[in-house]
């Protein structure tokens, strides 16, 4: 499970965010939040020695990437946004400067872990309205989720769930709570057995009352997934499909993936040059992108360009 969570969340939502909705088409500076708020820009000529704020905005005029940078253009931090086909915003990520994930918000009630969580823990005659809610995965810069939390519309926070792992990453304990009281509703203990290729899960509700225990062979690697992941470049829509796995089956094989993976998107040039980058986003004319380990955002226009490849190994251009 650990191995699947890390191709979830590290790099790769933001590595290439590709469509109608995520095109460049025009980017804002503003000197703060407030600023951005109130729509108030700044020129860009005034940015020289001064932080401030990089906005970039769809054709909907909605923003799609935000970026924090110091006085010296350095990255502080990142967010970036993800619409539904009716402009709606569905998810937000939250990256650190050394873009690691922080934490994923995803809106709406639809969302698998939380739909599972008011399932089961809802009673008849509540008076919560669930609608507009939203789930937001923790992740601290670290390459698994830690905690999932669920808020309503209007940030009322309503349950939590934390997941343990051992000193190999395997998902060891799963906790759930409802809040504010924090009291335990459900748990989830597991136990993998490398040797045998078995996966052992006990279920316990309030009281520690045991449920449920099943042993389950660990999944080979072309039964991994339920329908094949979509490949669309936007990696979020690829966990959507890898989280009804982990909600149908608890847990996933800690086996090599199947997915190819690298470290670095990859750029090849018309001379054949090759270029490890990691992508930004791409408008008609134009690939935006950045050198590893480098903040500084580089461009190249599309007609000197062979290919270019993700780091799952999808030619994402042409």
């Amino acid at each position: 499970m650990s191995r699947f969570l890390k191709l979830i969340w590290i790099l790769s939502f933001y590595s290439f965010c590709i469509g109608e909705d995520t095109a460049t088409a025009f980017i804002k500076y503003y000197r703060s939040d407030r600023d951005f708020v109130a729509d108030a820009p700044m020129l860009a000529t005034a940015r020289s020695e001064l932080a401030h704020l990089e906005v970039t905005f769809n054709e909907q005029k909605h923003p799609v990437i935000k970026r924090w940078l110091d006085s010296d253009h350095k990255l502080i931090k990142e967010e970036m946004f993800v619409y539904d086909e009716a402009h709606v915003l569905k998810k937000r990520l939250f990256l650190n400067k050394d873009r690691q994930s922080d934490k994923i918000i995803h809106y709406g009630e639809s969302e698998p872990w939380s739909y599972e969580f008011i399932k089961f823990t809802r009673k008849e005659q509540t008076s919560v309205s669930y609608s507009g809610q939203q789930t937001e995965f923790i992740l601290n810069g670290k390459d698994v989720i830690s905690e999932i939390r669920f808020r309503t519309v209007n940030d009322h926070e309503y349950g939590t769930i934390t997941l343990a792992y051992d000193h190999l990453g395997f998902l060891q304990e799963e906790v759930w709570r409802t809040l504010p009281g924090g009291e335990v509703v459900r748990t989830f203990i597991y136990d993998f057995d490398i040797i045998n290729n078995v996966k052992q899960i006990w279920e316990y509700t309030a009281g520690d009352y045991k449920v449920s225990h099943v042993a389950l062979s660990m999944a080979p690697e072309d039964q991994l997934y339920i329908t094949p992941p979509p490949r669309t470049g936007n990696i979020l829509d690829e966990a959507d499909v890898i989280l009804k796995e982990l909600r149908s089956k608890r847990s996933i094989s800690a086996y090599p993936a199947i997915i190819p993976y690298t470290e670095w998107d990859r750029l090849t040039m018309l001379n054949n040059e090759e270029l490890d980058i990691v992508i930004i986003n791409f408008d008609e004319h134009n690939l935006r992108f950045s050198l590893p380990d480098e903040s500084e955002v580089l461009s190249m226009s599309l007609d000197k360009i062979s290919n270019v490849k993700n780091k799952f190994g999808e030619i994402v251009y042409p």
